[in-house]
């Protein structure tokens, strides 16, 4: 299925939970988890892109900000169970790029 993935266009590919599903379906695979089925699909599928000629897939995506420059405020309140009552409790929150 990668193999035959190589050639396909990109939305045609088998996703792994596709993979993992056609494995059970027509190999009888079933004494494999999923997450097992996915770990065996990340670690194999640039190696068959290495194995065909190709160069490995690499994703890079550039920060939209410079670390440290912009940064996301929220607040509001929210209620907690605390002593088995539930207080309002205000919340702020501050995360930076």
């Amino acid at each position: 299925m990668l193999r035959v993935d190589l050639d396909a266009p990109l939305k045609q590919r088998h996703s792994v939970r596709r993979i993992f599903d056609r494995l059970v379906a027509e190999h009888e695979m079933e004494g494999i988890s999923c997450s097992s089925g996915c770990d065996c699909v990340r670690l194999r599928r640039p190696e068959i892109r290495v194995a065909a000629g190709r160069a490995p897939s690499r994703v890079f995506i550039p920060p939209a900000h410079r670390p440290g420059v912009a940064a996301e405020v929220d607040f509001g309140d929210v209620t907690v169970l605390l002593r088995g009552e539930r207080p309002r409790c205000f919340l702020f929150t501050f995360r930076m790029s």
